[in-house]
């Protein structure tokens, strides 16, 4: 039988509680090491727990909190025991580089530390070597070379990497530069939960669906510009998730159906208001079938590519894997070509005054999307040797795996 890991957070001194990207060194340490599957975890600590355990506690994290050596486990066992300092900022590929210490020179190593001895002279006394071993991820020190401002530059650039894959083409030109400034400032305000933030991406998404139904082109043009904030906010919340270890089964699912309800309004709204405008016949009917299509590709994107990686990888940023559409190799291109681009199409035909444009082509090529996706699903199934069962057959791909939702480790829950 594998034996449990074990590790133990050294949060004394002030770096253990310096903020970086809205939550204490130490208490992000031990939420690193449970993304790393780690859930035994010892806290040493003097005057410091109680700033860390208001962090820990908003985000469920139970510890054992260590002062002298006969606070640790009464069965100290025979694997080797991970040492983080908490004045270093980890992340869960980093946090197993950390230094190993045998078991039974565990206690001597806590006593060295309660009798103020740094951490690198403990670890040396304990035969451990203080430094961390190679490997990927973050493992940086707070000092005059990594001071709090640069360390959360790291973070974020890390997080970054994290959705680079899957995020659309104007998200990485446009909407992360836009959403990053913006994130790194409500990081230190933690009211600013990243569901607030989600339904107020929501809301301006709304209001700005309202606004297309109008006739007037400011009116319409500021509709649009509420659209690009939604988006922008729809990053933000994912990025706030993700940087706070705050994710969430309830976010991720607010976040996919606060996208579906904009992306419906808009198309409504835009219909409305070009209506409104004045349309041939053929123009209504156009209208028409461009909310029938995205509904039709909504649908199908949801059930295809949404729902499994909800399920599957807890996270809409999941990779998928060899027995899932999610893993396949134009995955990618299509979520790309279903994100929320079109609103910067969108804000230069509102610049312009002619809406009316992407009225026709959005219509036909909702349609051929959706035909499109039905095809390279069934042909993915073909390869794969599974008998089609129809258009919808994602969904004995997601029965396949029912069981309970799960918050993704960070770096969506809450995601986008």
């Amino acid at each position: 039988m594998t034996e449990t890991e074990r590790a133990l957070v050294i949060a004394r001194g002030p770096g253990a509680t310096e903020v970086v990207g809205g939550l204490p060194l130490a208490a992000r340490a031990v939420l690193a090491l449970r993304a790393a599957g780690i859930e035994e975890i010892a806290v040493l600590a003097g005057a410091e727990r109680r700033r860390l355990e208001v962090s820990l506690a908003r985000r469920g994290a139970v510890v054992r909190w260590v002062s002298e050596p006969g606070d640790l486990w009464a069965e100290l066992g025979s694997a080797p025991v991970l040492v983080v300092p908490g004045d270093h900022l980890v992340d869960a590929t980093s946090v197993r580089c950390a230094p190993r210490c045998a078991p039974a020179r565990l206690p001597a190593l806590v006593d060295d530390l309660a009798a103020g001895r740094g951490v690198g002279e403990a670890l040396r006394r304990a035969g451990t070597e203080p430094r961390p071993r190679s490997g990927d991820g973050l493992f940086l020190p707070l000092d005059a070379a990594h001071p709090p401002r640069r360390l959360e530059a790291a973070l974020m650039d890390t997080l970054a990497r994290h959705t680079a894959t899957g995020d659309s083409y104007m998200a990485a030109v446009v909407d992360r530069r836009l959403s990053r400034p913006v994130t790194r400032r409500l990081l230190a305000w933690p009211r600013v939960s990243p569901s607030r933030i989600t339904l107020l991406g929501i809301a301006l998404g709304l209001l700005g669906a309202a606004g297309l139904a109008s006739t007037g082109y400011g009116t319409r043009l500021v509709a649009v510009l509420c659209l690009v904030a939604s988006i922008v906010l729809d990053c933000v919340d994912g990025e706030i998730a993700r940087a706070r270890f705050e994710q969430s089964a309830a976010g991720a699912r607010l976040d996919v159906v606060g996208d579906y309800l904009v992306n419906l309004s808009v198309f409504v709204g835009l219909g409305i208001g070009l209506a409104r405008q004045g349309l041939p016949g053929s123009g209504l009917w156009a209208a028409v079938a461009l909310v029938g299509g995205v509904g039709a590709a909504m649908l199908a994107t949801h059930v295809f590519f949404v729902r499994p990686a909800l399920l599957r990888g807890g996270d809409l940023h999941w990779q998928g894997d060899t027995q899932s559409l999610r893993g396949a190799p134009l995955t990618q291109v299509i979520e790309k070509v279903a994100s929320r681009d079109y609103t910067y199409l969108l804000l230069l035909l509102a610049v312009v005054g002619h809406l009316e444009w992407f009225l026709y082509a959005a219509a036909v090529g909702s349609w051929l999307f959706v035909g499109g996706l039905v095809l390279y699903r069934l042909a993915w199934r073909a390869r794969q040797g599974v008998a089609p069962g129809g258009p919808l057959a994602g969904l004995d791909e997601v029965r396949a795996v029912s069981g309970p939702h799960r918050a993704t480790p960070a770096p969506t829950g809450q995601d986008a």
